[in-house]
């Protein structure tokens, strides 16, 4: 720092030259951003953990991990997250952000966006930012040029943070591609032999919505594939107190888990009120017997929601296959409610049963439960068909209220 001191302090002898003043002001510049470097490789003043702490809070997304570290001029931004913020929003929510208090030698800003647990970069951004300047020459030094960075670092306008948490979600063209695709190759599936191959899909879907069911209700219970009568068949047993006790066990492990956040305990606590409820009337054997086809629309909502949104999508294509698989579902339970409402002879064989023995899931729902006709039943299957697309285009729409939904249950009391 001597040799330094020394150094500036010849730079700066009078000389009514002018050069020699732009050169006086360009070297104390030089000196002071010399001392500012040594001084952040010796001491390390600015906190960027809290940094990071002020992007999370700023993003429209709570769910976001931000990781920020620095090599001499520039900040290295990392964004880890199951949904990956468009980049225009990323760069005003940083600028915002960063633009008031600035790092001191921060002059370059290097965004890095990635799917959580991946090892590629979504997408990646430089941001160049105009230098901080705090010599006693630093009015003289503004620039024109440093005014026009000042204004090109302004130029992506802040969103207001209301409209941006709350703002509705567009579906990119990479989404719209995707589903485009899933579309084109699931009405080619629907309309060809490789349909009796993919039903394969809706076999599995299908077992699993009534197995699944049947455990949540203290019953053991199988999928299989029914080799005799083509289709599936569910295996089930006797209800187990052991399995209905390890399930209320696991409501007071989380509500004890949760016992700091009152909103979600209440949340809990409801579940657990009509879990009991379901569990002490037939609404637990209707529940397990409607789930077969019930599961059928949570995959095509899914499907579609996957697609559309490109959540757990790892690989180029998968999108398109959600897509497929979610579009083919649909048609095929349109297809098969129309003919259940419309077609006699469909009917018939439908309400003969599997071998004559065990009767379909509408028709065990028509006569034990709503004692109603199959056609009814039919008809309303039909309708949450056509809804279970709207339902999760709805939900990608809206998916910013339904996550500030969510968070708030995980708040604190004020």
């Amino acid at each position: 720092m001597l040799k330094l001191s020394t150094r500036a302090a010849r730079s700066i002898i009078p000389n009514n030259d002018a050069k020699s003043s732009q050169n006086k002001i360009a070297q104390v510049v030089r000196v002071k951003k010399m001392a500012q470097r040594n001084e952040a490789e010796l001491a390390n003043h600015e906190d960027y953990q809290e940094i990071a702490a002020l992007l999370e809070e700023a993003l429209p997304d709570p769910q976001i991990q931000v990781k920020v570290q620095r090599r001499q001029s520039c900040l290295r931004v990392l964004l880890e997250g199951h949904q990956i913020p468009e980049q225009a929003a990323v760069i005003a929510c940083i600028r915002q952000t960063l633009e008031p208090g600035q790092p001191k030698g921060v002059t370059q800003i290097e965004i890095y966006a990635r799917y959580l647990g991946a090892t590629q970069l979504a997408w990646r951004k430089m941001l160049t930012l105009p230098p901080v300047l705090d010599s006693p020459f630093a009015d003289e030094f503004q620039t024109e040029g440093t005014q026009r960075q000042a204004a090109a670092f302004s130029e992506v306008k802040a969103v207001p943070e209301r409209s941006r948490r709350l703002s509705p979600r567009a579906i990119h063209s990479s989404g719209w591609g995707a589903l485009g695709t899933g579309l084109i190759l699931a009405i080619l599936l629907i309309i060809s032999p490789l349909k009796l191959l993919f039903t394969g899909f809706l076999v599995m879907v299908h077992e699993l919505g009534h197995a699944v069911t049947h455990w949540l209700f203290g019953r053991p219970a199988l999928p299989t594939v029914n080799l005799l009568y083509g289709g599936g068949i569910t295996l089930v047993f006797e209800q187990s107190p052991a399995v209905i006790g390890l399930i209320y066990f696991g409501f007071a492990v989380f509500a004890y888990g949760c016992r700091a956040y009152p909103r979600l305990l209440g949340v809990l606590a409801g579940l657990a009120i009509l879990y009991t409820l379901c569990l002490r009337t037939s609404t637990n054997t209707m529940l397990s017997t409607f789930m077969g086809h019930g599961m059928e629309l949570v995959a095509i909502a899914l499907c579609l929601y996957f697609s559309a949104s490109g959540y757990i999508c790892r690989v180029v294509g998968d999108r398109s296959i959600y897509a497929m698989l979610g579009f083919f579902t649909w048609f095929y339970d349109i297809q098969f409610s129309w003919k259940l409402i419309h077609d006699e002879d469909f009917r018939a064989f439908y309400e003969g049963g599997i071998g004559g023995v065990l009767d379909n899931d509408f028709v065990v729902l028509a006569t034990e439960h709503f004692q109603t006709n199959l056609s009814a039943i039919a008809q309303w299957f039909l309708i949450s068909c056509i809804l279970a697309p709207v339902v999760a285009f709805l939900a990608l729409r809206y998916e910013s209220w339904l996550k500030r939904g969510l968070h708030a249950l995980v708040q604190h009391p004020d």
